[in-house]
């Protein structure tokens, strides 16, 4: 698809003009909120328009309270504003053939997005990380990593690690203060990759974590689905590197045509640099993302002695099988972060194979095209099943499309609950000592919060209410 090249400074008629950008999508990761203050803060009209609402997005209004060259078009979107503007910056989770967007295009009106921007404009030198699940903690460790290396050199070797993108840190927003001595650890989803094949880039060092069913709402095949995720290393240039996980045969087999080198990072118990040991968390969904942020670690030249130490005193992120409360010989863990089937199916088995204890599993939510039929089977009971060594027990569902799904297949006793607050309660009676109490969805959370992190938020609360009465 064609992009019209977003010179936004040029004033589209013959009088020199304020220009107009419009912001479509503001959202609530605050990509959006980047967008408009960077355009805000150059003296531009903006206008931010989304079909949410002003209580909705408050969170992220309040951001921008203070810039009197900022409007907004809330609850709906008007056609005139894409069609008078002097460049449009999309949210990255609006489709490129949006109809709105097809009729600016067809006016000639300039559509970009943050991503696009940023990559166009960046000085310093940028690390990629993408994946289906596991490119926040990767990006995150690999960040502390190289932070830790150069918060010890010489003050004139210094660089300054930005930790930018999908991880709710917006690409524009730091733009004006990034030096070409920098580095850049961006996490970048499958929309904003789209957005990159579009200007023929691709990050200097590129991560892939795992590539399984996901966004089905956006794509409609898996094949499609791959295909945006590989735009991480195509435009890859000989010099630079590509790393992905060596024991997964599907990215072995997508990379094997990649222009720059391949490293295969293997989570073994030996992973870690000798003569450090391997983490308490071995065998976890996190191993593999430790043993990609360090081979990127290695690539830039971080010593062994500072990998050992920063690795030791890492444990993950919040959300992504997050213990959050011993409370009564029960174990709650926020995974909020599983937003699709497979990764729920990921965690299960870590879970069973570290605790062999029944599980409680608080789940459904809103559907992206997903098939649960595989997640059903998993927590259905058999003959050939038993809970000593595992398993789920009891299966608590939250509303939502997904919900519905799911519920076609399961033969296991499961509940039906209106809220967070209503599901932990039900989670907890429902439990006896030694259950571990999983917050583990399977699916989109729009239907009932501002987005995943929300959601989790909302269980941890839960939790210390409960522990409270």
């Amino acid at each position: 698809m064609r992009i019209n090249k977003p010179h936004y400074s040029k004033s589209r008629g013959k009088d020199k003009k304020t220009p107009q950008v419009l912001i479509f999508g503001l959202g609530l990761n605050g990509g959006g909120v980047g967008s408009a203050r960077f355009f805000g803060r150059q003296g531009a009209k903006v206008i931010v328009t989304d079909l949410r609402t002003k209580e909705t997005l408050s969170a992220s209004l309040d951001k921008l309270a203070h810039f009197p060259n900022i409007k907004y078009v809330l609850g709906k979107h008007r056609l005139v504003d894409f069609l008078t503007s002097d460049l449009i910056v999309k949210n990255p989770a609006i489709p490129w053939d949006n109809l709105f967007l097809k009729k600016a295009r067809a006016k000639g009106i300039p559509i970009t997005t943050d991503t696009i921007l940023f990559f166009n404009q960046t000085p310093a030198p940028v690390i990629g990380v993408t994946g289906t699940k596991g490119k926040s903690t990767t990006a995150t460790l690999l960040a502390e990593l190289l932070q830790k290396k150069y918060s010890r050199v010489r003050p004139e070797l210094r660089r300054r690690v930005w930790l930018l993108g999908n991880i709710r840190e917006s690409f524009l927003d730091k733009l004006p203060q990034i030096k070409s001595k920098d580095i850049i650890v961006a996490e970048l989803s499958s929309f904003q990759l789209e957005d990159l094949a579009l200007i023929k880039k691709s990050p200097h060092i590129a991560i892939i974590t795992n590539i399984f069913p996901d966004h089905f709402n956006r794509y409609d095949s898996l094949k499609n689905y791959i295909k945006a995720k590989t735009n991480i290393f195509l435009y890859q240039k000989p010099k630079d590197h590509l790393i992905i996980n060596g024991n997964d045969k599907l990215l072995v087999k997508l990379t094997k045509n990649a222009k720059a080198p391949l490293s295969g990072a293997k989570a073994k118990k030996h992973f870690l640099p000798s003569p450090f040991k391997p983490l308490k968390g071995e065998g976890s969904p996190l191993e593999i993302n430790i043993a990609l942020a360090i081979q990127a670690a290695k690539i830039l030249k971080v010593s062994k002695k500072e990998i050992g130490r920063t690795v030791k005193n890492f444990s993950g992120l919040a959300g992504r099988q997050e213990i959050i409360r011993k409370f009564k010989n029960r174990i709650f863990i926020n995974d909020t972060t599983a937003t699709n089937p497979t990764a729920v199916l990921v965690g299960l088995k870590y879970l069973n194979k570290k605790y062999r204890q029944p599980i409680i599993l608080i789940a459904g939510g809103q559907n992206k095209n997903l098939d649960y039929k595989n997640l059903a089977q998993e927590i259905n009971p058999s003959p050939f099943k038993s809970l000593k060594g595992g398993g789920v027990k009891e299966l608590i569902l939250l509303p939502g499309s997904a919900t519905e799904k799911i519920k076609k297949y399961l033969r296991i006793n499961f509940s039906e609950v209106k809220n967070m607050k209503e599901a932990v309660k039900k989670a907890y009676r429902s439990s006896s000592p030694g259950d571990l109490i999983l917050l583990s969805p399977g699916a989109a959370s729009f239907n009932l919060f501002q987005n995943e992190f929300d959601r989790g938020d909302r269980f941890d609360k839960a939790i210390k209410r409960l522990a409270s009465e």
